[in-house]
């Protein structure tokens, strides 16, 4: 005889089981997604980028990173209607996410609407406030949105909150470096790009640069004069290296999506200088002690590389490509390049008649550092 009870149960069971295996790999294939989008967002490859994160929605529309990433691909495809129905949308979902408030911050700040910005900035910071590496974040970006105002005390407030604390991030260091070189304080600059003592990085050695160039026309003495010209010849070098693609990167070139570091930037401004009669002192305490470990290992590094290098001979290098003939077209009608060795803010300004000022508003840049291989728009 039937027993439809335990049918019944064993129908439910089977019900659940479907359930499951069907949610889980909707949700892996949502991740996927948001993930791809994300990368081909730091390569500015937007369009490509906002395809995914729609089929990131269409896969999982309660998803909040969803619809955060594709606000960030109209953002960056200055479709900025559509992206603010998107960043609305991921925080209606969730309401208490710090990174989807701080987003829509620092949307408004890059559309100008700053009044907007502020109060959202506000509420990131309550959002953050137990989370440390959260709250550092809304105040650097607030600290971003003031430099990008010229208010420049504001910003050194902002990015004091994040510095008073244990193991501050480089965006600090170089966010209120760049507010001192914008003071024209070039002492005070240099004093807190050498006080970061981690990785280095492209960026931080081009604000170095700029920071203790800034000193050039300090009253000093002939030591010390030798002293900073041979420490900004150096940091150039060891820059240089940053721009020298390898082997491995070139063969990859093209057969596979990189991963690029998202830069933060800056631009530097070509102000008179203004010097403080310590400026002697502040040379003599910078540039008579060594560079610290992990600008020693990479200046290792380095030298080892140049030795492996230097026996090679190579033919004489094809002709550059002209300017012109390397400007592409997106699918939204902007033109752009992709950039190469040899790129720099500067000489792209001057190639394509657009000024640095503009270029890096376009390109949403805080220093005038310019990643190889990655698109570098001019509209």
């Amino acid at each position: 005889m039937i027993n439809y009870k335990n049918l019944l149960l064993l129908s439910l069971i089977s019900i659940n089981l479907l359930a499951c295996s069907s949610v889980k790999p909707s949700t892996k294939s949502t991740s996927n997604y948001i993930n791809n989008a994300n990368l081909l967002l730091k390569q500015s490859q937007a369009d490509d980028a906002l395809e995914s994160a729609n089929m990131a929605i269409q896969q999982d529309p309660d998803n909040g990173y969803g619809w955060l990433v594709q606000a960030k691909s109209y953002q960056q495809l200055q479709d900025y209607k559509a992206a603010e129905t998107s960043y609305l949308r991921a925080i209606d979902i969730d309401d208490e996410n710090t990174e989807f408030r701080l987003a829509y911050a620092n949307f408004f700040c890059v559309t100008q609407k700053y009044p907007q910005a502020d109060l959202n900035y506000q509420q990131a910071i309550k959002l953050a406030a137990n989370s440390e590496s959260e709250l550092n974040s809304v105040y650097i970006s607030h600290g971003d949105c003031y430099t990008s105002q010229n208010k420049l005390e504001s910003a050194i407030d902002s990015y004091s909150q994040v510095l008073s604390k244990s193991n501050p991030p480089l965006a600090a260091y170089l966010g209120i470096t760049y507010a001192y070189i914008l003071q024209n304080n070039y002492p005070r600059a240099s004093y807190y790009v050498s006080s970061y003592d981690g990785i280095v990085t492209p960026e931080l050695l081009q604000m170095k640069i700029t920071a203790l160039s800034g000193l050039k026309s300090a009253n000093l003495s002939a030591k010390n004069k030798k002293i900073l010209a041979n420490r900004i010849k150096q940091l150039k070098q060891q820059l240089a290296t940053f721009d020298q693609p390898s082997a491995a990167s070139q063969a990859a070139e093209g057969n596979q999506i990189m991963a690029v570091k998202p830069t933060p930037s800056t631009k530097i401004a070509n102000n008179k200088i203004k010097l403080s009669s310590n400026t002697s002192k502040t040379i003599s305490a910078m540039d008579s002690t060594p560079i610290n470990a992990a600008h020693k290992s990479t200046a290792k590094t380095d030298k080892a590389q140049s030795k492996t290098n230097t026996p090679i001979k190579t033919k004489s290098p094809q002709a550059r490509p002209s300017f012109k003939s390397r400007i592409k077209t997106s699918p939204r009608g902007k033109h752009y390049i992709v950039i190469e060795t040899g790129d720099t803010l500067y000489n792209i300004a001057e190639k394509s008649h657009v000024s640095s000022t503009k270029l890096i508003k376009i390109n949403h840049l805080k220093t005038d550092y310019v990643p190889l291989n990655t698109k570098f728009f001019l509209d």
